[in-house]
């Protein structure tokens, strides 16, 4: 998991605004502003860390299944109910901001426009699955932030 997050939200991300404009950079190299890109960076990677410290504790094995077993409500999970989606979003809007790249900001609206439909879906899968207690955290914890 950790590995598809370091190409996806790394590599991916790194790759396609090398080819693109890179607005505030000068001499090929980041403005100011866009070295604070990677303060976002690194606040959504400890986000994704802390959120996989939620899920699995030392030793646990990662089930391959689009039901949830239990419903996570600690940790990350009181201040969003998405952190990982959250944290996804903040890394891609640092590496946006540190290239100064329009095509990442056209990439996070379209990833976004997806997290959305996902969540949509996930949700009545968690109200079906667990009910009253899913209605409860979701009415104390906001979708997003």
């Amino acid at each position: 998991m950790v590995a598809s997050w370091v190409v996806v939200f790394g590599a991916i991300p790194v790759a396609v605004a090398r080819r693109g404009r890179r607005f505030g950079w000068k001499s090929e190299k980041p403005g100011a502003w866009n070295r604070a890109g990677l303060l976002s960076v690194g606040v959504g990677a400890a986000g994704l860390g802390y959120c996989l410290r939620a899920h699995y504790s030392p030793g646990d094995t990662a089930a391959l299944s689009l039901v949830p077993e239990k419903l996570l409500a600690s940790g990350p999970y009181t201040v969003s109910r998405n952190p990982m989606y959250v944290s996804e979003q903040t890394i891609l809007l640092g590496w946006a901001l540190y290239f100064g790249s329009p095509r990442l900001v056209g990439g996070m609206a379209v990833l976004g426009a997806a997290m959305r439909y996902a969540v949509l879906r996930e949700e009545k899968t968690l109200e079906s699955r667990f009910g009253d207690a899913w209605r409860d955290y979701a009415a104390r914890v906001p979708r997003w932030i």
